[in-house]
């Protein structure tokens, strides 16, 4: 794809999340037992990636026994790389995840998502 029709595009989709205005509606994953929010859903919808949320939520869920809120920061390395960091709300860092995805996502821009009692929701959903 060309550059400059991916940076749009990933332009388009960075505004749509930061000016997503939530519902409070929770939806419930009943493979992976957890609950997501609208925005998750819209995020899920416009990276068309719903396993990659799916696994993101079930390692927060697993690290989530100890901590009650975990931060997830999903960013794209100046190499090309993908990662997804997993930390306390303190700052913590409690676990990095290389993935190997294709993501609309500008490098040096982080998605983040919280993890609350078994949820998943953007930041401007708490």
């Amino acid at each position: 794809m060309n550059t400059l029709i991916r940076r749009n595009i990933n332009k388009v989709i960075r505004k749509k999340i930061e000016n997503f205005s939530s519902s409070g509606k929770l939806h419930y994953h009943p493979e992976h037992l957890f609950y997501y929010t609208d925005g998750v859903k819209a995020v899920m919808s416009l990276f068309r990636e719903d396993h990659l949320f799916c696994d993101i939520a079930a390692q927060a869920r697993e690290l989530s026994g100890n901590y009650g809120f975990i931060l997830i920061r999903l960013y794209l390395t100046e190499s090309d790389k993908y990662w997804i960091e997993y930390n306390t709300k303190s700052g913590e860092t409690l676990e990095i995840t290389r993935i190997y995805a294709t993501l609309p996502m500008d490098k040096g821009i982080s998605l983040c998502l919280y993890f609350i009692g078994r949820t998943l929701l953007l930041p401007t959903e708490y």
